[in-house]
Order: C-alpha cells, then structure tokens, then sequence
C-alpha cells in the first residue's frame, strides 16, 4: 500500500492511499458473502451461496462497490497509522476510484495545535482596589433599608421613599411591522434615589427621579432614548415614552444603626462585627470582578500573541456545544430556541454566522491556548488539594438540595466521577490562572532569575575561604524526595497528580468570564474533544 499526503490550509490532511492491484478481488469473495447473508437466494442457506450467483443476483457492480467499502473499512487504522495522523473528527472517504489500482482519498480533521509565542513577556499589573469606609457604609444602609418599615404617607413622593407605581411604555417611533407597546400597567416599586446597577435599573437609572413630587393618583408622562449598550437588546436606540400613574407613597422608618441591630440580622456580636463582615464580602466581591476583567483582558493578550490552528469540524463540534448550553438556559426560563429567534429577529443560519460562530471560536481559542500554556507551565493538581476541592464542590452542593438525596446520589459511581472532574476542573483553572498571573506581574521572572543565582552564590560562597581555614571534604548528599505532585514513582495505591492533558478543547482550561465573547444570552459549556472515528 502506497500512501500520499498533503497538507491543508484548513489543518486537514488529505491521505490518498494506493491498494495492491490485486488486493480488490479478495474483497469482492468477502462482499459477496455478505450480500448472501444480508438477502435470500432461492437453494442456499444466507451467506452460502456460490460467488457466481451472488453475481448473477446482485451484478458486478454491487459487489465491486460492496468490496470498495469493506476494503476501505478494513485498512482505515492503518492508513492512519502509517500516515501518522490522529484525528480531531471523522474521517471523510471524498473519492474511491472506479478502476484498478485502486486508490482511496479521505480528508482527515487534524488535531488542534497551539504556539504561544513569547507568552513569558505578557505584563499586566495586579492591583484591586481597597473596599472603603464608605463603601461598607454604603452596603450597612441598604441592610437598614431592607429592615426598614414602610409607613403610608400623604405627601409627595420625595427621595428616599417607597413608591408603587402602574407603568405603561411604548416605542415612539416602532419600525415597520414592529409592536410599539413595551409596558402595559405593569406593576413596579422602586425606592426614589436607590439606582443600585443590579437591582434598580428597571427601566432606567434615575428612572425613579421623575417621580419626586407625585401624591397618590399623580400621573406623568415622560420620555427616555435608551443607549445602544443597553442590555435590553430591542430598546436599543429607541425612544420610549413612559405613563407613571402612582398608586401610593411610604415613607421608609430605617432601624437605628446599633449592636441590637447587628444581632438581628446575623450571629453577630455588635456592630463592628456586622462591619467587619461587610468588608470581607465586599473585598471578596471586589475581587472577584477585578480579576473577571483583569483575566479577560490578559488571555485575550495570550491568545493574540498565540498561533491556534483548528479543523473546521472542531469548531462547528464547539458551535453545538454553544447552542446546547443556550437551550438549556432557554429551557429554565421556559422558552424554545424558536421563540428566542423571535424575539431577536433572526433566521437560525444567520445567527448561527453571526453570534454563534465568533462566540464558539473565541471560546476554543481561549480553551486551546490556556490549555497549552497548562502544559507549558507543568501544571499539575496534588491528590491532597483535590480531595479538599471534592469536599468544597459537596459543600457547594448542600445549598438548596435534599441532603439525602444528595448522599444518594454520592453513591453512584458515574455522579461522583463527575463532582471529581468538576472539583479537578476548578482546580486545574485556578492554577493555570495563579500561573499567568504570575507571569504578567513579573513574580515568574523574579523567581526564575533567583533560582538562576543559588548556584552561583553558593559557588562564590565555597571560593571565598578564609586564609589559613582548615577545609574539609563535602560528602555528596542524597537528593531529597521530590514533591508528589513531581514525583517520577508512585507508591503502590497512590493516585498519580492530574496533569494538563493534551485534548482538542480541555474544560479544565476553559475560563468563563462575563465579557469572555459569548452569545449575548444565557451563558453558555465548555469545549469537547471531538469524537474520532
């Protein structure tokens, strides 16, 4: 068998493997008995009759197409193996030639590969931004207004107070065919002043401002152009008139800021206690949304200054996956694909180019190259900090489930395969993050030129004797025992340290952050390896 290959521009190989002349004849006496067992030949029992009336019964040309594909079948493995290719996806057979010596083209989806260029370079500086008094002050006066009491008032709305409003809104200039009505006397409450971005945007920041001055039974019609960011994709750009008729006004009694208040609201001592909670938790959600930012903006560096090659079938497998995740979060809020299509106005192919596309390739090129530099890096999990990582994920998982469900559960093998790979996963990706971390505020580099330096300060240390000083012989040390996170044995029943494997799309190297390129819909899973033929 003679084999030819050629490399692609789309990273897929095409194989052209030549047969023996003769190799076709042996599989066409294999076809032949095939299609006897397969089909009833009148005299003979299935997969016993003659060659010659197998012939006569199906023609040459049946059998001849039959044993093209059993010959392909058979030496398909080897094919590979002699060409030194492992697939990323299935195999596609493009042409089997009609005349002998037979020759079979196939085009195989080669296995993603990833450069990362001079990833050691990258430098970004680290630094969150300390949580103020202020701050803290901030987030205790909202608890207080959480606790606080609402007492019906006859005065006008003013800021502060406990507003419930019917709200009609529609688009002042709807484009053809589009349905101008927005609101229909829908209830809303809003506290007049408070435009907390996660809960008191609704409709608009400062919308509540253009109630001050309203009794109960003040009506006011007002208008607002929504920005082309909003995150209410079919206001975007759109003017929109909005009726306020206001139902009633409360003022609201704040709880005074003592001990006894901090004791209601927790298992705390006093009000310093209460404070020094607040602070851990907003430094932690500080944090937390620095580093969502500041990791983003780092592996899109990492990846613009990295060579990813992938097939075409790997990203159409991540597309799937894209489309898999959105159907499941669609399904929580009780909607089909169709109808979110809708509701955007598109046609499935055109979103399918248009958002699912880019988002799915961002995401396996993010995956690709974080998994690569996972590689490059050594990056390994210890089976001590995994256990503890196991016993976080379960803990986790206690919140807002049946706990003997859950220990029901725990005991099946395959669902705690899976809280393992999970816990592994978490783990694995905050170690790849601490390692890029590392390299772009220059900790990596530091810590390489000092481990450069031990040797040669320890020469200059023996050099530098003092005249006269007995010198004695150094007897050679033993080497200490390596960490077994490195170690080169592993005792008898000693789980060996997950290692950064070398897949398609590793989950473990898959980052999700909230500007990570994804649909703008709910978020969406990871990448998979495709499946091989």
């Amino acid at each position: 068998m003679k084999i030819e290959t050629e490399l692609r521009d789309d990273h897929q190989m095409k194989v052209v493997a030549e047969f023996e002349p003769d190799v076709l004849e042996k599989y066409k006496h294999q076809a032949a008995r095939k299609l006897s067992t397969r089909g009833k030949i009148p005299g003979f029992r299935p997969g016993k009759a003659p060659y010659e009336v197998v012939v006569r019964m199906y023609g040459e040309e049946a059998i001849t197409d039959e044993a093209k594909g059993l010959l392909v079948d058979d030496n398909y493995p080897k094919i590979l193996d002699e060409a030194k290719i492992n697939p990323a996806a299935p195999v596609a057979l493009e042409e089997i030639s009609e005349t002998e010596p037979i020759k079979a083209t196939f085009l195989v989806p080669l296995e993603p590969t990833v450069e990362l260029g001079d990833y050691q370079a990258l430098r970004k500086d680290y630094a969150v931004e300390p949580v103020s008094e202020a701050k803290v002050d901030e987030f205790i006066e909202r608890m207080r207004k959480n606790y606080a009491t609402a007492e019906p008032s006859t005065n006008p709305a003013a800021t502060g107070d406990l507003v419930y409003v019917k709200l009609d809104a529609k688009i002042t200039h709807p484009a053809e065919g589009e349905n101008a009505e927005v609101l229909k006397e829908s209830p809303l409450q809003l506290v007049i002043g408070e435009n907390d971005p996660e809960e008191n945007d609704f409709p608009y920041p400062g919308f509540g401002e253009n109630l001050i001055g309203l009794g109960e039974n003040g009506e006011k019609t007002f208008t607002y152009t929504y920005p082309e960011d909003s995150k209410y994709d079919r206001l975007r750009g759109k003017e929109v008139e909005f009726h306020a008729l206001v139902e009633s006004v409360k003022t609201l009694q704040l709880p005074e800021l003592n001990d006894e208040f901090a004791q209601s609201v927790g298992d705390f001592e006093n009000i310093a206690k209460l404070r020094e909670m607040v602070r851990v938790q907003l430094e932690s959600q500080a944090k937390t949304d620095y580093e969502n930012g500041y990791f983003d903006e780092l592996i899109n560096q990492l990846v613009a200054g990295a060579t990813v090659k992938f097939a075409p079938q790997t990203l159409e497998h991540e597309m799937e996956h894209v489309v898999e995740s959105i159907q499941q979060d669609l399904a929580q809020q009780h909607m089909e694909l169709e109808t979110y299509l809708k509701t955007l106005k598109k046609e499935k192919d055109a979103w399918m180019e248009e958002e699912v596309k880019p988002a799915a390739q961002k995401r396996l090129e993010r995956s690709l190259v974080l998994d690569e530099l996972a590689r490059a890096e050594k990056v390994e999990v210890g089976n001590e900090e995994l256990q503890k990582e196991i016993e976080q994920v379960v803990t986790e998982m206690q919140y807002g489930t049946d706990p003997k469900k859950l220990q029901k559960d725990l005991r099946s093998e395959r669902f705690a395969n899976a809280v393992a790979m999970e816990a592994a996963t978490r783990l694995l990706n905050r170690k790849v993050l601490d390692s890029l971390k590392e390299i772009a505020t220059g900790k990596a580099a530091e810590k390489a030129a000092a481990a450069a330096q031990e040797p040669k300060a320890e020469t200059v240390a023996k050099g530098a004797v003092a005249e006269g000083a007995e010198v004695k012989p150094v007897k050679a040390k033993k080497p200490a025992k390596k960490e077994a996170a490195v170690a080169t044995e592993t005792a008898v029943g000693e789980e060996k340290p997950v290692r950064a494997k070398k897949t398609a799309a590793k989950k473990a190297a898959v980052v999700e952050t909230t500007e990570s390129g994804e649909v703008a819909t709910p978020k969406t899973s990871k990448a998979r390896k495709s499946d091989k033929k």
